[in-house]
């Protein structure tokens, strides 16, 4: 699960308000579809999961510096603007409250949580070897955005011999072009697995006929 974590998703966020103020409903549409599609298909999907046995991992995109600038650049001049504008810790740090998941997909005791400062989970971080350690060849994608850090971790995970399936409902974006362009620009790259949540849960041998 990508980056589904407080400050992208509460009103109050610095992160939210800045972004609502520089891009008036893209934030607003992206907390909708996880209301209406993202939050019911993990529902289905992460009691599943963990009755199985199947490793959950969560990406926390947040910062270990004051300064923001161990974060992508793009990420960093985002967070000093929102500063200069009035909107301090758009990017949180990684101690702090809206780092974490949201309270409705916490994670439970035995999840991998790894903390990234740019798009892609494997990036200068512990992911690839806590994952090859938990014996994972499949990665499941959930979370925001899809053509961001969704995709860019997905193309990562693909050079890096994993075998990858999108969750279409578990997955959100600015607009539905965005998220739609991007799952079938990786189509190519990551295997062309699209799926839904109710399709797995009804049928969870379809991610083991992956394999």
């Amino acid at each position: 699960m990508v980056d589904l974590q407080r400050y992208y998703l509460e009103a109050d966020a610095p992160f939210v308000a800045y972004s609502e103020r520089r891009w008036a409903g893209s934030i607003a549409y992206i907390r909708r579809r996880v209301e209406a599609s993202v939050r019911p298909a993990l529902a289905r999907l992460l009691p599943l999961f963990r009755s199985m046995g199947w490793p959950v991992a969560y990406l926390r995109l947040c910062s270990g510096r004051e300064d923001r600038a161990d974060l992508h650049r793009f990420f960093a001049d985002f967070h000093r603007k929102a500063l200069a504008a009035g909107y301090p810790g758009a990017y949180p740090l990684g101690s702090e409250p809206l780092a974490e998941p949201a309270p409705w997909c916490a994670p439970k005791d035995g999840d991998i949580v790894v903390d990234k400062r740019g798009y892609s989970g494997f990036c200068g971080t512990e992911l690839d070897g806590r994952l090859k350690a938990a014996g994972v060849g499949t990665l499941v994608m959930a979370g925001l955005a899809t053509s961001q850090c969704v995709d860019t971790t997905a193309r990562d995970a693909s050079d890096r011999g994993y075998r990858v399936a999108f969750v279409e409902d578990a997955l959100a974006d600015y607009d539905e072009g965005y998220h739609r362009a991007a799952l079938y620009a990786s189509m190519g790259v990551c295997g062309g697995q699209i799926l839904d949540s109710e399709g797995i849960a009804a049928e969870p041998e379809v991610l083991t006929a992956l394999r």
